[in-house]
């Protein structure tokens, strides 16, 4: 379960992240995209979805991960960063965390064990000058690293794919 907080004094209001101010637009694309909605006092707004921690391949057919359990986990902020965040919000009013389906915490070793699982199939490399790269995004846990100087970035994306695609009905996150 995806939980994200709007509104709270950090990151984007949902009148940007929905592109309007019309709660009634915001309501129904969520019903759309099977996300809950709670409006929450002073214009804030609270949303829950539940999506799955696997999908097939629309291509190969293959079962991968492909979601964002750990990356948008509190503990996954460096420390410092996580304590004033946790100073600051109550858990349950964070801008982001994630849960198991059902809403309850997920464990600390759990998220270990899935940090350790990506670090394991790590691959970096040294960027030079003209170089691209292309990636199929959901074979691929792709990130940013630390770096230096001036850079630019472009972005493309070809062979759109809704959730049904590649829907597996198993475990949710």
């Amino acid at each position: 379960m995806y939980v994200r907080n709007f509104g709270d004094g950090f990151g984007l209001s949902w009148e940007t992240v929905f592109q309007t101010t019309d709660r009634s637009e915001v309501e129904s694309y969520c019903r759309r995209n099977a996300i809950e909605v709670e409006w929450k006092d002073g214009n804030r707004l609270r949303t829950r979805q539940v999506r799955p921690v696997i999908a097939r391949h629309p291509r190969s057919g293959e079962e991968v991960w492909f979601n964002h359990l750990v990356f948008f986990h509190v503990s996954t902020l460096e420390p410092v960063i996580r304590e004033v965040m946790l100073e600051s919000f109550e858990e349950e009013d964070l801008p982001n965390n994630t849960y198991y389906g059902d809403g309850t915490a997920i464990e600390p070793e759990v998220l270990e064990h899935l940090r350790q699982a990506y670090l394991q199939e790590l691959v970096s490399f040294k960027w030079q000058q003209g170089d691209i790269v292309m990636l199929d995004n959901m074979l691929t846990a792709h990130s940013r690293a630390a770096y230096s100087g001036p850079r630019k970035i472009l972005f493309a994306m070809a062979d759109p794919y809704s959730r049904q695609d590649i829907a597996i009905s198993r475990s949710a996150t």
